[in-house]
C-alpha cells in the first residue's frame, strides 16, 4: 500500500536517483504480497507483517543504499542466503545493496524485487 508521507517525500527531493527508486517502490509495492511502506528515519522504509525490513537511504548525493534489516534488536540466529551476490553484511541480519548509478538500479529491479520478497518471507 502506498503511503502519501513517502510520496511527499521523495516528491520533495532533489537527489538523483529518486526516479529509479519511484520504479523499484512500485514493484516493489505490486509484486511483494503484504509489503507496505511509511516514511522512518527520513527515508522510504518497508515493512511486512507490521516490521521493518528493508529502508532506502538518500542521504548521500547520488548513492541510492538498500539497508535490509530485521528490526531494531540484533538476531544473532538470523540466516539468510543471498542467491544474488548483492548484499553486503554488516551482522548477522543486516546488509546493504548500494547503486551509484540511476540505470544500473532500473536494471536491477527485477531481481532486487525478488531479493526483497526472499528477505521478507526469510
Amino acid at each position: 500500500m502506498r503511503d502519501p508521507g513517502v510520496d511527499t517525500l521523495l516528491a520533495g527531493s532533489d537527489h538523483a536517483m529518486v526516479p529509479a527508486v519511484q520504479r523499484l517502490r512500485t514493484a516493489l509495492l505490486d509484486d511483494v504480497d503484504g509489503l507496505s511502506e511509511h516514511v522512518k528515519w527520513r527515508s522510504p522504509t518497508f515493512l511486512h507483517g507490521g516490521a521493518d525490513r528493508l529502508t532506502v537511504d538518500l542521504s548521500r548525493a547520488g548513492r541510492a543504499v538498500l539497508v535490509f534489516h530485521r528490526g531494531a534488536r540484533v538476531r544473532a540466529d538470523f540466516t539468510f542466503a543471498d542467491p544474488t551476490g548483492l548484499m553486503g553484511w554488516r551482522g548477522p541480519d543486516r546488509a546493504l545493496v548500494t547503486y551509484t548509478d540511476a540505470t544500473a538500479l532500473d536494471a536491477a529491479v527485477p531481481v532486487l524485487t525478488g531479493l526483497v520478497r526472499d528477505w521478507v518471507r526469510a
